[in-house]
């Protein structure tokens, strides 16, 4: 073997090897798609079940037309296919508010004001923050799992006719979380499409509500996102 070919085939195997090497150091898996960090934004549309409050001594009844809510998300990959974040959602809420009629305390002066006394419409700011774990992906069209957990809250409710406010402008901090899965279509390495649908629960406090009566409350979300890697 002549030192000519010995030299080439030292530089074929240090050109093919290197990124290996590379990959190997920085303890990273050889896929373009992989990345650190991921940001998203997008819309949810919420559909809430009816939420029995002690408070205001009422049934918040959300109906069946969709909330809009905007969302975001920050997250670290713990692999190829798996990450950890926070996620984050608000929105202005319309919601129909009827004084509960029965139970004992019925003797009770209602909380609410006048003008509700017998019901009225209001609005709220719905807001979530929660941990966010999410598996799946990968190139082209794929799907994914998402769990989320952690807290919604009801705050700054007023009725619509006058503003009027309606309890405490704290409002009430419920625990919830959600499960659910979804599709994405990845664009370009680092950025994605997604849509997903998730279910979820809630459990308001159960101070000042009559006896039998359900704490807890159900949401169905579809929600729309970009995906960025950085």
């Amino acid at each position: 073997m002549t030192l000519r070919t010995l030299a080439l085939i030292t530089l074929v195997f240090s050109v093919t090897l290197a990124p290996v090497a590379d990959a190997q150091i920085r303890g990273m898996p050889m896929s373009e798609g992989y990345s650190r960090w991921w940001i998203s934004g997008g819309a949810n549309a919420a559909v809430l079940s009816d939420i029995n409050d002690g408070a205001t001594r009422s049934t918040w009844r959300f109906g069946n037309d969709p909330a809009l809510l905007v969302r975001g998300s920050l997250e670290k990959s713990l692999d190829e296919a798996t990450t950890l974040g926070l996620s984050v959602a608000y929105g202005k809420v319309d919601v129909n508010l009827v004084p509960f009629t029965t139970g004992p305390l019925d003797d009770v002066i209602s909380p609410l004001p006048v003008s509700c006394q017998q019901g009225c419409s209001a609005q709220l700011d719905l807001w979530s923050a929660m941990l966010q774990f999410r598996s799946g992906g990968g190139p082209g069209f794929h799907s994914f799992f998402e769990g989320n957990g952690g807290v919604t809250a009801f705050r700054n409710m007023r009725t619509r006719s006058d503003a009027t406010a309606i309890g405490k402008p704290s409002g009430s901090m419920d625990l919830s979380g959600t499960l659910g899965g979804g599709f994405g279509y990845t664009l370009k390495p680092g950025f994605v499409v997604t849509l997903v649908q998730d279910f979820g629960i809630g459990f308001h406090s159960k101070a000042d509500l009559p006896e039998g009566t359900s704490r807890s409350w159900r949401v169905r979300t579809t929600r729309a996102a970009l995906r960025f890697a950085f």
